[in-house]
């Protein structure tokens, strides 16, 4: 508790309620998304984040809604406390990921989503993970249901070393497929054989749509969870420009070949004012 009050103390100098809800911890590094009002008082709030987190070893910041990159969706860090080190351990719902930070996505804010997609999952599904970074929507899939097999693709190939490395780590080789390469490239290969496709690139998943639903077996109702990005407030109406845009591009594409059910719909989370991730759960009935 005495830790806890010194953190609370010092936080309550640098405007506390902006920083409560705009850090992460991952493994042993902590990461602060800083209002540019505070860069001037970065080294007093990592000095409070280390008193209460003892454990951790390295301490960076990133602005506030900071630029992702759009091929690796890699951000700069600046390291204000602690080793100049990216590299560390994270677990999460049974499983170990091994992530480097400076050169991979990663986000323990998506732990409810990676497990609520591992929870509609069937024995004998063939997956494919498309975007899949580390491999942590692939490989809780596998853990939850090992009677799966699951094609794990990233472009990025520090992504694509670690994910070969988490399947050893969490043992599901044989379940969870790593493959390094793009994302359309790789649906080629695997058109017809998919019983769902996993989308989680919200800002560039709308353009691969026409080739998930390819993927799809057409023998089967499969299913595409698909995630966008959509301005609004918090209400039904936020989906209403994600849902007309799926309906555009796969009717444009597909015309009445296929009938588009959208089976659940959520806020994965907010990444800036009134701008959200979304993520639409489809079924795809071929007719």
């Amino acid at each position: 508790m005495k830790h806890k009050a010194t953190f609370n103390e010092v936080l309550k100098e640098v405007k506390q309620k902006e920083l409560i809800h705009s850090y992460d911890v991952i493994g042993d590094i902590i990461v602060i998304r800083l209002h540019p009002e505070l860069e001037s008082q970065k080294e007093q709030i990592a000095e409070a984040f280390h008193t209460f987190y003892r454990k951790v070893r390295t301490i960076v910041a990133i602005p506030l809604y900071s630029h992702t990159d759009a091929l690796y969706r890699i951000r700069d860090l600046d390291v204000i406390w602690g080793d100049e080190r990216f590299e560390t351990t994270h677990k999460e719902s049974g499983c170990v990921f091994k992530v480097d930070l400076k050169h991979i996505f990663f986000s323990p804010r998506l732990s409810y989503e990676r497990m609520r997609i591992a929870q509609k999952v069937a024995p004998g599904e063939t997956i494919i993970n498309l975007f899949s970074g580390v491999g942590c929507f692939s490989i809780l899939i596998a853990k939850t249901q090992p009677k799966t097999k699951i094609y794990s693709v990233d472009v990025n190939p520090y992504a694509y070393k670690y994910m070969k490395e988490n399947v050893t780590l969490n043992r599901v080789e044989g379940t969870v497929i790593p493959i390094l390469g793009d994302a359309r490239s790789e649906l080629e290969k695997l058109e017809c054989v998919a019983d769902r496709v996993l989308m989680p690139l919200p800002e560039e998943a709308y353009s691969f749509l026409p080739a998930a639903v390819k993927a799809l077996n057409p023998d089967r109702v499969g299913m595409i969870h698909y995630y966008d990005v959509s301005m609004g407030s918090r209400d039904d109406k936020l989906f209403n420009t994600p849902i007309n845009r799926v309906k555009d591009i796969l009717s444009s594409n597909f015309g009445n070949t296929i009938r588009i059910e959208v089976e659940e719909k959520r806020i994965v989370r907010s990444v800036g004012p009134r701008k959200y991730h979304v993520v639409l759960d489809l079924r795809i009935v071929f007719v």
